[in-house]
């Protein structure tokens, strides 16, 4: 067995198990992964230590509306090195009431393929409700 140089220990979040990854690179400088107890470990901690990805969920005001604030997020992961940028071109926008769920307030956002979709309902047409208010039985479901 070769002398493996460590360059990284990871905790694997695809399955329950949470299994603690180490990553090491050989004499000639290939990429190792050991501790997985899945095929699902080594390409995770190869993709966290060559091209990490993250996700964002956050809120923007909406324009128009009762309801200050709605969810937003992005439609894909996206390199972790773009997350302050697409935050800072996520905080310029207003959109104006009604926002529906799943519509895409910003397309492929900074080129990266991800569009900045809402989450929710906001708005005219929407169900406005003080945070943690329950629908009655006799409302109809949106």
């Amino acid at each position: 067995m070769s002398e493996r140089t460590p360059v990284d220990r990871l905790t694997c979040v695809l399955c329950p198990v949470g299994c603690e990854l180490e990553i090491g690179r050989d004499a000639a400088g290939e990429l190792h992964v050991d501790g997985s107890q899945c095929d699902k470990g080594v390409p995770f901690a190869l993709e966290e230590i060559l091209r990490p990805k993250r996700n964002l969920a956050t809120s923007v005001p909406v324009r128009a509306s009762a309801a200050k604030m709605v969810s937003v997020r992005l439609s894909a992961s996206v390199p972790r090195e773009m997350l302050f940028p697409i935050l800072a071109e996520i905080a310029k926008l207003r959109p104006e009431a009604p926002v529906r769920r799943g519509q895409v307030l910003i397309a492929d956002v900074l080129g990266t393929g991800a569009d900045v979709i809402a989450t929710r309902h906001q708005g005219a047409d929407s169900e406005e409700r003080p945070s943690g208010a329950r629908r009655s039985d006799s409302e109809p479901r949106s």
